[in-house]
């Protein structure tokens, strides 16, 4: 299109060029007043497909007067998951999207419910909530939930998630390797998805166990037999895993053994939601399950033990103390 107007101005000009005098001036001034107009209907037309194409994507557009990004969409409760755009990883009840991964519907947390006997009226801190999947399944089976976030872009699509679903649920942004806050005692504590990404895994645990009776994991461990590794990923041992590097410490009269894992490219993904330094550390299997044995939860019960996760060994551990009542 602009290459034919193009075309016709210089075709335009070279016919003016012909005529002599005033009507020369004439044709000239009216070929450019022609030219500004089909410019000022290009940009319009340029405005008008970013728009159109940012109300298609549910993507926000910014003001042509300040920077500040604002919705072209028809006010809608599910408008907000179009934020974060390609950093999700949960399928949000009430449609499809914006991620792929069943959090809201997990079979781990409804495992541990099950191995509970149910846990209406039980005061659940929950560490890492990511986008409040879990936090829903708690809240839905008559739990209260305190729940702290870390990462702020995740803590950020709990609030959407809690806002679009009324979730009752509190949120709180902080860094829990340090402290859970104020309150020191809850009735279970919920770690998926924490504990692997901790340079400082033990002490977590240790302060776990200090303000509840259960404790509920699920967490990638390093496995030294790397023929039970997914294919995918036993390669790597050696680069993102350094077990060469591994460190051994003494915990309540436990030996501890932990790997060092790299996070390396996977800082730059747009939905990095590990740990906030370039590398964490794997405990062992076993390691794990006596530190918790020795911390007093010693009533333990394992599911989901997947040597070969695609991303690299994983289990869900349910540990309680003593007199603690299960199913």
């Amino acid at each position: 299109m602009s290459e034919f107007i193009d075309k016709a101005s210089v075709r335009a000009r070279a016919l003016a060029s012909r005529v002599s005098g005033r009507e020369s001036a004439r044709l000239h001034r009216h070929i450019a007043e022609l030219e500004q107009r089909v410019a000022r209907s290009g940009a319009e037309l340029d405005t008008t497909r970013a728009q159109l194409a940012a109300a298609e994507s549910g993507s926000p557009r910014a003001s042509g007067a300040h920077p500040v990004e604002y919705s072209p969409l028809a006010p809608a409760p599910r408008n907000a998951l179009g934020l974060f755009p390609n950093e999700w990883s949960s399928v949000v009840p009430g449609g499809s999207g914006p991620g792929a991964t069943s959090l809201f519907d997990d079979e781990r947390i409804a495992w541990m419910i099950e191995q509970l006997g149910g846990v209406a009226g039980l005061d659940v801190l929950e560490l890492g909530p990511l986008e409040a999947g879990h936090t829903y399944m708690l809240e839905q089976a008559g739990a209260r939930v305190d729940a702290i976030e870390g990462n702020h872009n995740s803590f950020l699509r709990c609030l959407i998630v809690k806002n679009l679903l009324g979730l009752e649920s509190n949120f709180v942004l902080g860094d829990f390797s340090e402290s859970f806050g104020e309150r020191d005692h809850w009735d279970l504590v919920l770690a998926s998805g924490v504990l692997y990404h901790m340079t400082r895994p033990v002490e977590l645990l240790e302060r776990m166990a200090a303000v509840t009776d259960r404790i509920m994991l699920w967490t990638h461990y390093y496995e030294p037999d790397l023929s039970l590794w997914h294919p995918g990923v036993r390669s790597q041992v050696g680069t993102k895993w350094r077990p060469e590097s591994a460190q051994t410490t003494n915990v309540a009269g436990v030996s501890v053994r932990t790997v060092p894992q790299l996070y390396a490219e996977a800082l730059g993904w747009s939905g990095f939601c590990g740990g906030p330094e370039t590398q964490s550390v794997w405990m062992y299997r076993q390691d794990l399950l006596d530190v918790l044995a020795a911390l007093g939860l010693s009533n333990i019960e394992v599911a989901f033990d997947h040597p070969d996760h695609v991303n690299g060994p994983a289990f869900c551990v349910l540990a309680t103390r003593d007199g603690v009542e299960t199913s």
